[in-house]
């Protein structure tokens, strides 16, 4: 009877298995993320697998074993998960055999065309960089190069660091290695010439053929520095804002520039960094940061001057974590062990957080605009949530008169309202959520300062708020104050808040995101 009921259950088996789809049958696992498309000039296309061939958008994942092509005249920039940039440039094919971030280990093949890469540091055993072309074989360790096929040879020029070349033929033997400003040639079945001083009309066609277009007119370049301890390699994301000249209304506005625009030479100290689509990478641990540098744009003469935000308080943990409460369009940290490969992205709600850099201890990001609630959030790691929260976005309005100006024994007020402050009391243990200290700035045309809210205290030219559950009501904090015209004029007050550590420190924890269901 026993075998009667096992021959059933195969029998319904195999009927119920009939009824499946074919693709459900024979389907495989996808196969790891390599990175994605961070720049596309005018197009590109790539080819997944025997059949599947679709024109590239940026930000679309690239996976192992995928063919990137660009036509006369493309481009397309490519960022590794490990943070390695790849320019792909016109006329050009390009295969991503193998690219593994946390063993270090990538594998390229160019069929043809022309391919600039900065390669991250290789620092694990066993790591490696290589790329093969139809008749020559490059390693790295962690540089910058380009490659060249042409009729008759592949020509390597390093750029930064060093390169090995040798013929794809092992039987050739022979092996050159490459230091900055070299280059050599292979031809098929033949040794890789002697290195070579690269001319500059080499260097400039190398770097012109591989670029995409880059931005060369703005006046304002900032970066934020990460935190010291942080570990080892950390990838730094400048930001850059050019000046249009508008009516006079507003006689100046800055714009951000696209980050992927900005190419050339940071210099921090004695540190010298390229930047690729506004990432440079920095080796080693981070040290005591500079207040500025200089980042020359390529193929310009002219520096600019770098702002250099100082690092945030740093705070040790396990685990993913962050800050119970950030002011929107503020800096903030989210700590925790996500490495310096992969590409981290935090989200409040359904809107993302700007990349100010990322490193092994975690990343720094800007918090986005407007504020004024509590909101859930999710970190990403390559495209997959794993870890969520919740955080308090604060959102600041000032309230002054219009225009900010008195006669001489005038009363006048103002105001600052700070929205987002629900839930946070129970965190503070009593201690005020914030602290906030409003200054005069022309004590020649206002005086007589005084506080119009509870927990707040006028002295001289400051008046200083407490914010806590005195002054907060629905979540909002009204903090007012009053002064009076000692002369006719203009008059000008500046606000400095500071959250409590408990609330700004990089300290909650954030709980571990569901495994994906399967598709």
């Amino acid at each position: 009877m026993e075998k009667n009921h096992s021959l059933l259950r195969g029998t319904l088996l195999l009927l119920l298995g009939s009824f499946l789809p074919v693709d459900a049958l024979t389907q495989t696992p996808a196969p790891p993320k390599a990175g994605e498309v961070r720049a596309i000039v005018p197009t590109g296309r790539v080819h997944r697998g025997p059949a599947e061939e679709k024109t590239l958008q940026k930000l679309d994942p690239l996976f192992w074993q995928d063919i990137v092509r660009t036509e006369r005249g493309g481009r397309v920039r490519i960022g590794l998960t490990d943070g390695s940039i790849l320019n792909v440039g016109s006329l050009s094919q390009l295969q991503i055999l193998e690219h593994d971030a946390q063993g270090q280990r990538t594998s390229l093949q160019l069929a043809y065309g022309r391919l600039r890469a900065r390669a991250v540091k290789l620092a694990k055993p066993g790591a490696g960089f290589t790329l093969r072309t139809p008749v020559a074989v490059a390693g790295v360790v962690g540089t910058r190069f380009v490659a060249r096929i042409l009729d008759d040879y592949t020509e390597f020029l390093c750029l930064e660091g060093e390169v090995t070349v040798r013929n794809a033929l092992e039987a050739v033997g022979a092996e050159v290695r490459l230091r900055a400003g070299e280059f050599t040639r292979v031809a098929r079945g033949m040794p890789p010439t002697a290195p070579a001083p690269a001319t500059a009309e080499q260097l400039r066609k190398a770097e012109e053929e591989t670029d995409l277009p880059a931005a060369d007119s703005f006046d304002r370049v900032e970066l934020s520095w990460p935190p010291a301890g942080c570990g080892d390699g950390t990838h730094l994301t400048l930001r850059a804002w050019s000046k249009n000249v508008r009516e006079e209304v507003v006689p100046v506005v800055h714009n951000e520039v696209d980050g992927e625009l900005l190419t050339g030479t940071l210099r921090i100290g004695a540190q010298t960094m390229w930047v690729e689509g506004g990432r440079a990478y920095l080796p080693g641990s981070p040290p005591p940061p500079a207040t500025e540098g200089t980042f020359a744009p390529a193929r310009s003469a002219a520096s600019i001057p770098v702002k250099i935000w100082s690092p945030l308080p740093f705070a040790a943990g396990e685990g993913y974590r962050a800050p119970r409460a950030v002011f929107a369009g503020s800096a903030f940290y989210v700590l925790g062990p996500m490495g310096a490969a992969g590409r981290p992205e935090f989200q409040f709600g359904q809107r993302p957080a700007q990349l100010l850099w990322q490193g092994p201890c975690g990343a720094g990001f800007l918090a986005p605009s407007p504020g004024g609630r509590a909101e859930d959030v999710t970190l990403r790691l390559n495209g997959e949530d794993v870890a969520r929260g919740r955080m308090n976005l604060l959102e600041v309005a000032y309230r002054m008169p219009v225009p900010p100006a008195v006669t001489k024994r005038m009363e006048t007020q103002f105001g600052v309202d700070i929205h987002g402050l629900e839930g946070l009391e129970a965190a503070t243990a009593g201690r005020p959520l914030l602290n906030v200290v409003l200054t005069n700035q022309t004590p020649a045309v206002i005086g007589n300062l005084k506080s119009l809210s509870p927990g707040g205290a006028a002295s001289g030219a400051t008046i200083r708020f407490a914010v806590g559950a005195a002054n907060i009501s629905g979540g909002v904090a009204r903090l007012e104050g009053s002064a009076r015209g000692r002369t006719a004029g203009s008059f000008r007050l500046s606000v400095d808040m500071k959250l409590d550590p408990e609330l700004e420190l990089p300290k909650t924890p954030l709980v571990k995101a569901p495994a994906a269901t399967p598709r």
